[in-house]
């Protein structure tokens, strides 16, 4: 158990994907975000009481892989909503970087959830939208054998380093959206949902 326990606001994102390579996934993420600030950011009070960051040099982000497959759909369902609500319950520990959980899980022999949550003080929503569709660029980059290029900043909309009050409530808000090139689910723009850099399809999305 952390030493601090406040928890943080979150923003939780859920992908339905076909056909992803779960350790090509990871990679992606990790090109990503890897290096940047988002994954070594923890947070401690300070004397005012109010929360200051600091960098954990080690911290890198890790992809939880799990295997539903012997389970029943319907049981499947209802385990994901039990998860996704008590991981919202739960919130997040100041202290630990990255302050972000992934998992990505394996419902069929092609299809996967893959669940995001991140403290809303590292970044807003439309920030996460923007690393959702870099990691899909990057997922593209590394099936055609290329190199992705790392981030040199955080996405626009990050928190800017400063301080929130503590004892902030968890507040959950699940969203629904594609990879790159793909519009979350209500927004207007052109372009096919699930595509990829260069108009390729490494990946298909589906909006839960």
């Amino acid at each position: 158990m952390s030493a601090i326990s406040e928890e943080l606001r979150t923003e939780q994102f859920v992908l339905s994907l076909r056909g992803v390579l779960p350790y090509v996934y990871e990679h992606a993420w990790q090109s990503v975000l890897d290096g940047t600030p988002l994954t070594r950011t923890a947070l401690r009070p300070g004397p005012d009481g109010r929360l200051r960051r600091t960098l954990r040099p080690d911290a890198r982000f890790r992809l939880q892989i799990v295997d539903w497959r012997a389970t029943r759909a319907e049981v499947q369902d209802a385990r994901l909503a039990e998860r996704l609500a008590g991981e919202s319950a739960a919130g997040l520990p100041l202290d630990r970087a990255p302050l972000m959980c992934a998992t990505l899980i394996r419902r069929s022999d092609r299809n996967w959830t893959f669940a995001w949550r991140y403290a809303r003080e590292l970044m807003d929503r439309r920030a996460g939208l923007r690393v959702l569709e870099e990691v899909a660029d990057a997922y593209a980059v590394l099936l055609r054998g290329g190199t992705p290029r790392r981030a040199a900043t955080p996405p626009a909309g990050t928190t800017a380093t400063g301080a929130t009050t503590a004892g902030a409530t968890t507040a959950g808000a699940t969203r629904a959206v594609a990879p790159s090139g793909a519009r979350p689910v209500g927004a207007v723009g052109s372009g096919p949902p699930g595509t990829g850099a260069a108009g390729s399809r490494p990946l298909e999305a589906v909006a839960r």
